[in-house]
C-alpha cells in the first residue's frame, strides 16, 4: 500500500505541476516565477513538500523575481523569437543579429538553470544574482554541464518541436533543480566549513548572503 501511495503522489504532483508549468508558459510572464516557486517546492523531500509552497516561495521572493523575470524576458524571449524567424525563413538571415541572439540566448539559458537556486536559496539583489549564478556552476562541473544539457534539449524542442513539450517541464525543472541544489550545498559546506552531509542532516533552514555568508531566515526577516 505505501508504494502504491507513493506512485500516486507522484503521479498527482506530475500533473498538478505539469499544469501549473504549462500554463504559466503559455501567459509567457509567470513562467519565470513558477520556475522559482517550483525550484523550492523540489528543493523538499516527497513526503513534506506541499503545493502551496510553490507561491509561498514565490511571495517571499517577489521583488527579486520581478527584476529576475524582466531579465529572462529580454535575454530569452527575443533571441529565440529571432533564432526562429531565421529558421523559417533562412533568405532574410542576418548573421549578426543571430550571432548576438546566440550568445544572449546562451547567458539566458545559464541563469534559467542557475538562478531559481539562487533565488531559493539566497537574499539577493539583481547584480549579486547575476555574480552567484554564474559562481554556482563552479559548485560541480558534470553537473553544471547535466543541468546545461537539458535546457539546451528544452529550448531546441521550444524551437523545433514546440508540441513535444507536455511532460518535459516536469522533468526539467526537477533535474535541474536537484542537481543545482547539490552545486550550492558543495559551495555552502565550503563557506561555513561544514560538510554537505552535514548540510543536509541541518534542521535550520540557514541562507547565504551575497558574500557567501551564513545567514539565517530569522535575521534576515529582523533586518527586512
Amino acid at each position: 500500500m505505501k508504494g502504491l501511495r507513493i506512485v500516486g503522489d507522484y503521479a498527482l504532483e506530475f500533473l498538478t505541476v505539469t499544469l501549473l508549468l504549462a500554463v504559466s508558459a503559455l501567459l509567457v510572464i509567470p513562467f519565470i516565477p513558477m520556475v522559482t516557486g517550483v525550484t523550492a517546492f523540489f528543493s523538499q523531500d516527497i513526503d513534506t513538500r506541499r503545493f502551496k509552497d510553490i507561491f509561498t516561495a514565490i511571495g517571499k521572493n517577489i521583488k527579486i523575481i520581478i527584476f529576475y523575470t524582466l531579465f529572462q524576458l529580454v535575454i530569452i524571449i527575443f533571441p529565440v523569437l529571432n533564432i526562429y524567424f531565421f529558421n523559417t525563413h533562412p533568405q532574410n538571415t542576418n548573421y549578426f543579429v543571430l550571432a548576438i541572439s546566440c550568445i544572449a540566448l546562451t547567458a539566458g539559458i545559464i541563469y534559467l538553470v542557475t538562478a531559481p537556486t539562487v533565488i531559493v536559496n539566497m537574499r539577493v539583489t539583481l547584480r549579486q544574482l547575476l555574480y552567484n549564478g554564474i559562481m554556482l556552476l563552479f559548485g560541480g562541473l558534470w553537473r553544471s554541464l547535466i543541468a546545461l544539457a537539458c535546457s539546451a534539449v528544452v529550448v531546441a524542442l521550444i524551437l523545433f518541436y514546440p508540441f513535444a513539450l507536455v511532460a518535459v517541464p516536469y522533468f526539467y525543472v526537477f533535474i535541474v533543480s536537484r542537481v543545482m541544489k547539490e552545486n550550492f550545498l558543495r559551495l555552502k559546506a565550503k563557506a561555513v566549513g561544514k560538510s554537505v552531509f552535514e548540510l543536509k542532516n541541518n534542521d535550520k533552514d540557514d541562507y547565504l548572503d551575497e558574500n557567501g555568508e551564513i545567514n539565517r531566515e530569522e535575521e534576515v526577516l529582523e533586518n527586512e
